[in-house]
């Protein structure tokens, strides 16, 4: 599958409120919110498109289209320029993720975070694949996963929960990976030169939508008509055979189990079989699959040679659980339960259950039990990393800051790739009175250019509160570009240029940035009054 789209964090003022890490930003997906979301997004992939193609000859205004709007979507110009190169993907990616971060319920926890990039670059190594890889966790009960041309693969927390086994998760990577090295997103927008340009706009924005909400998407899908969904529909299963196929050579090559895939497919099509088929998984739904898919797909695993097989990574497992807990609406309740597994005995793996309890716990603010727990994992396993981070966040959220510095600070020792360490340890650097040494910490981790959102946010913060103003405003600014913020991006660089003390070199390069971000949102007034003009258009019609 090939889609799109992403929570809003923050406006106006100099600073925002600078809080403890925020775990899941929640997003009701509600079909009209859906909805915008798509034009958002479909924006997005328009603007990355135009940003290196040719600018197209103009055409007049998209007409409406049955129950689907398009002439709420961007213009993509003529379908004879619709291949993209692989530069212009890496472009469209880009944006796609800035939506992403602005409108999706994404998981934040760096753990995760960590997790879901390692275990997808273990497979993705392999794949000879011409960029780079990015890999996400969405905050949602469905079973999905989805490739975004340009290198970004985003994966549903229903979807992780839902695998018995590390493979089968790596498996469900490697497909989506296949989606990418083969260039399916381009080769889609490609054979899609035979549609009408109002129903290729519809039905890329239909595609994005399927990022965030699966079932909206397949709603838009069906009223741009049959016939044009049954063409794409069919370009998709030669896709998904194709990206069987590779997938389960990636699997073979970095070790994990070839059988995976075929038994997770079944087990999400048996699980369902006789069911409503409005409960079938998102995944199903999206992915087609039949009974000869699946048995393809476990022939093809069988003929691999044999090889030894990885177990289920300790992070997986702690992941695994760590996302269960978070899921859980009631922390009391998700407390029982683990009680209960304990008691019982219906556990894969004691150690992680017992971590697990452990979150939940402390989630349900029962400190003095969670301490207990802990000690016994850390007592029998002292170096793993996971528990060390539990017992600092038990420790914070006790209110005992100073055994909570400590923990991180010997975690990101021991554990210096660690952003979920750092990043702990640098926001109580930053609560407590500790400002410099907090932004030595952040400066001493950074490896490249290009930083995640909340190494910004936590930069700034630490630049703020030691005064030095100029810095503060720019690190802002680029922490709310890099969630696709781009108004309030300028801001901020406006306020850096009005600052006493600013040097020469501090104004040359805000001023660069700011020239960047004018172009890109010069882009988006374009797109902004061309859409305005199709709705007065459309609204005069009415």
């Amino acid at each position: 599958m090939i889609p799109g789209t992403a929570a809003r964090v923050g406006s106006g003022g100099t600073h925002p409120l600078m809080q403890a890490p925020v775990i899941r930003s929640h997003v009701l997906l509600n079909s009209p919110r859906i909805f915008s979301l798509c034009l958002a997004a479909t924006l997005s992939l328009a603007l990355a498109f135009n940003a290196t193609a040719a600018t197209p000859a103009p055409r007049p205004p998209l007409d409406d289209n049955d129950e689907i709007n398009v002439s709420d979507l961007p213009d993509f110009g003529d379908s004879a320029g619709a291949y993209i190169s692989p530069e212009q993907e890496r472009q469209l990616g880009k944006n796609f993720m800035r939506e992403m971060r602005m409108h999706a319920p994404l998981v934040t926890d760096e753990e995760v975070e960590d997790y879901i990039q390692q275990v997808g670059l273990e497979v993705g190594k392999h794949s000879g694949y011409y960029g780079d890889f990015h890999f996400f966790v969405l905050d949602s009960d469905v079973i999905n996963a989805f490739a975004v041309p340009g290198g970004y693969v985003g994966v549903h927390s229903g979807l992780i929960l839902d695998t018995q086994s590390e493979s089968e998760l790596a498996s469900v990577l490697a497909h989506e990976i296949s989606h990418l090295t083969q260039r399916h997103g381009a080769r889609m927008i490609e054979a899609a030169s035979n549609m009408s340009i109002p129903t290729l706009a519809a039905y890329l924005g239909a595609i994005v939508v399927m990022a965030i909400d699966p079932q909206a998407g397949m709603g838009a899908l069906t009223a741009i008509g049959a016939a044009q969904q049954q063409y794409q529909l069919n370009f998709t299963r030669a896709n998904e055979k194709e990206a069987d196929r590779i997938g389960i050579e990636l699997l073979h090559t970095a070790g994990f189990d070839t059988k995976a895939m075929a038994a997770f497919f079944e087990r999400l099509q048996t699980a369902t079989r006789y069911t409503d088929p409005k409960e079938i998984p998102e995944y199903i739904r999206s992915h087609p699959v039949t009974s000869n898919r699946i048995a393809e797909a476990r022939e093809r695993a069988e003929r691999m040679p044999s090889n030894i097989v990885r177990e289920d990574s300790y992070e997986y497992q702690l992941v695994w659980q760590k996302l269960k807990v978070l899921s859980a609406p009631d922390p009391a309740q998700a407390k029982q339960d683990y009680e209960k597994m304990l008691r019982e005995g219906s556990y894969k793996n004691e150690t992680a259950a017992r971590y697990g309890y452990v979150l939940a716990l402390t989630e349900a603010g029962d400190f003095e039990r969670a301490r207990i727990e802990l000690d016994k994992l850390r007592n029998a396993q002292p170096n793993i990393t996971a528990f060390k981070l539990a017992a600092a966040r038990l420790e914070q959220r006790a209110g005992r800051l100073g055994e909570a510095l400590k923990l991180y600070d010997n975690a990101r020792r021991k554990d210096p790739d660690s952003r979920a360490a750092t990043y702990g340890y640098v926001t109580l650097l930053n609560n407590t009175g500790r400002a410099a040494e907090s932004r030595q910490v952040l400066r001493d981790f950074a490896g490249g250019e290009e930083h995640d959102p909340r190494y910004y946010k936590l930069l700034a913060e630490a630049e703020e509160r030691i005064g030095d103003n100029v810095n503060s405003h720019y690190d802002l600014a680029e922490y709310y570009r890099s969630v696709g913020e781009l108004e309030l991006a300028t801001e901020q660089l406006k306020l850096a240029q009005t600052q006493a003390d600013i040097s020469h070199y501090q104004r040359m390069r805000i001023d660069a940035r700011l020239a960047e971000i004018e172009k890109d949102l010069d882009r988006t007034d374009i797109e902004r009054a061309k859409r305005k003009e199709r709705e007065e258009k459309r609204r005069k019609r009415e």
